[in-house]
């Protein structure tokens, strides 16, 4: 029996630099279309197609493609007002309409299925939590979150972390959830093996650490110390850039593809992270499948992704971060300590094991939910 899976898609988010939201879509999507038994096709706003395809640049480029004739804000308002039009009248004969991202449509015949990667606006510590903006955010995603809650077949949250706090705060029933979670591209555990292996160099710099995402408030930009500090990545606010200006121990380098960033990790003494809002948490363990030491907080998700694989300080106590970071530098074995410690924790998060958990789901022999 083949199951026929339409994947609900802003198109924006696979023609970007591939990270976070963006690898999840483009590794889940390939990765089921690839599965045996399952027929995949796209469906997406004719405004972002390109001739009636994918664009040539999509990370889905190939697959075939059902279009949607109107936006997907026109379709987001029609969506919040109603259940009319149906998504599945676009890309009839599908047996799942499934966003890997957080996008809501309704569904007359096809069973519905959305991902769900964040929580961010709704979390304390999350810098801006009281502005305008962030209660404004807050009420739309209440509405989402309510909305999928009750009326998708089936919700995907990446964590533990946001099942529960789906569960608590919207009423997710168990039995309408599956963890699919995110996985480590292959490429990390390859820098990580070669490191380790006898031929490797296993080279570092003991007087720099890595920090990966950007300078931000929700990347935890205000508790990075006065240490010597690389940082990847380009999600940078104006006003943290600033204050990095006046401190030489900082470097920008700008966006790293996955490939080379699993290569440049190991060169580090550790991987510094420090966030104020996590869902899921997959830098930590792309460094530590690359063999990088991680330095990590306890805010939101970052403990129970990271386990027992990293070094938890402080954020609040630059001390705390400073005495850890000398002590890795003072014992080279402390640090490979961590190391194995790391690549152990690492190796459980694939995303073949995100994708078997997919398939289960899709598996499952429930009936459709009525949309109310």
């Amino acid at each position: 029996m083949t199951l026929r899976v339409a994947a609900h898609v802003d198109l924006r988010y696979t023609t970007r630099q591939p990270t976070g939201v963006d690898k999840h879509i483009a590794r889940m999507v390939r990765g089921l279309a690839a599965r045996p038994g399952f027929e995949v096709s796209v469906v997406a706003p004719r405004g972002q197609l390109v001739g009636g395809d994918l664009p040539s640049g999509s990370s889905l480029h190939g697959l075939p493609v059902a279009p949607i004739p109107f936006s997907n804000r026109t379709g987001r308002l029609l969506w919040a007002l109603g259940n009319r039009p149906p998504i599945d009248r676009f890309c009839p004969g599908v047996d799942w309409v499934w966003s890997p991202q957080e996008l809501w449509a309704p569904a007359s015949h096809a069973r519905t299925a959305v991902t769900v990667h964040g929580s961010t606006y709704f979390e304390p510590s999350f810098p801006g939590y009281h502005s305008a903006t962030a209660r404004v955010e807050r009420a739309r995603m209440a509405w989402f979150f309510r909305r999928i809650c009750r009326a998708a077949d089936l919700v995907l949250p990446v964590s533990r972390y946001l099942e529960r706090f789906l569960g608590e705060r919207f009423g997710l029933r168990p039995e309408r959830s599956v963890v699919v979670g995110n996985g480590v591209d292959e490429a990390f555990f390859a820098a990580g093996a070669e490191a380790l292996s006898p031929l490797g160099k296993g080279e570092y710099n003991a007087d720099r650490l890595l920090v990966v995402g950007g300078l931000n408030g929700w990347d935890g930009a205000e508790s990075i110390p006065n240490l010597g500090i690389d940082i990847i990545g380009t999600l940078d606010d104006p006003g943290s850039i600033a204050a990095s200006d006046r401190r030489p121990n900082l470097r920008r380098l700008g966006f790293r593809p996955p490939n080379e960033l699993a290569v440049i990790m190991p060169r580090y003494l550790a991987l510094l992270y420090l966030p104020n809002v996590e869902s899921f948490g997959i830098v930590a363990l792309e460094a530590m499948a690359a063999a990088l030491p991680v330095l990590a907080c306890r805010l939101t998700a970052v403990p129970e992704t990271a386990g027992d694989g990293a070094w938890y300080v402080d954020e609040r106590r630059p001390s705390e971060v400073v005495a850890a970071v000398r002590a890795l530098r003072a014992d080279p074995g402390l640090r490979r300590s961590w190391v194995q410690r790391g690549r152990q924790r690492a190796v459980g998060f694939t995303w073949e094991a995100c994708l078997e958990r997919l398939v289960g789901a899709f598996g499952r022999p429930s009936a459709k939910v009525r949309v109310p």
